[in-house]
């Protein structure tokens, strides 16, 4: 298969690449970091750029071909309490966040439609259940979770699957390269443990071999989806207490 993989310089992207490419798949490996795409090794296409910017996006797409998977993982975090948003940094993480995975699918359709295969969006557990200062962070992934939504009623009858992944902690440098005003970039309730972005790659490859609508991928991610959505009496209780 040709897999085209975004923001596979480091954690969950490079574990999806370096897995996709250890089972015989050629990769397409976009980022910006040219030189941390270059050590990826053999079997790998490296292709840096800039997924915010559309003549970035449509090389790369161009670059990738009759792709048979497109993951949508490139993004970035951002913690701050409600008051503390900066509309313009709102502006620039939409743009990477959902902009740039609508647009980079919206680009490859034509060739997954003709190869039938698989759009893969990073999620989270905040696409559906939104924490204190991640309210930002979370809009993005709820805009995501809604885009797939659709996109999966509509691709259906054309043979295309749309994945979502919802991750929870994991061990990667996504803290390091989020945006956080009056806060630590970061949120790790009690009880839960950061899981490695190699066992994320497991289950995001599982999911697209069975064509999996939805991966959420440990139990505290499953536990606060359900609360979120089941018992939201319950979950606000839980979340007020987490200031």
């Amino acid at each position: 298969m040709r897999v085209l993989v975004t923001g596979a310089s480091s954690g969950i992207g490079r574990a999806i690449a370096l897995a996709c490419a250890a089972r015989g798949d050629t990769v397409i490996a976009s980022a910006r970091d040219q030189a941390a795409l270059s050590e990826l090794g053999h079997g790998i296409i490296p292709c840096a750029g800039d997924v915010t910017r559309e003549e970035d996006r449509a090389r790369l797409v161009e670059t990738a071909g009759e792709v048979d998977v497109l993951v949508n993982n490139a993004g970035r975090g951002y913690y701050a309490s409600f008051a503390d948003v900066d509309a313009r940094e709102l502006e620039d993480l939409f743009r990477l966040n959902v902009i740039a995975p609508l647009r980079l699918t919206q680009l490859a359709l034509p060739a997954l439609e003709r190869t039938r295969g698989v759009v893969v969006m990073m999620s989270s557990v905040a696409g559906v259940a939104a924490s204190p200062k991640m309210g930002a962070y979370a809009a993005s992934k709820f805009a995501l979770e809604a885009l797939s939504i659709a996109l999966r009623a509509e691709v259906a009858s054309r043979g295309v699957s749309v994945v979502v992944v919802r991750p929870g902690p994991v061990d990667t440098p996504f803290r390091a390269h989020s945006v956080a005003h009056g806060t630590e970039a970061g949120v790790r309730p009690p009880g839960s443990r950061a899981q490695t972005p190699e066992r994320i790659a497991e289950y995001t490859l599982r999911a697209i071999k069975r064509r999996t609508p939805v991966v959420e991928t440990s139990a505290f991610v499953r536990v606060a989806s359900f609360g979120a959505r089941a018992v939201p009496p319950i979950f606000r209780a839980a979340l007020s207490r987490m200031r």
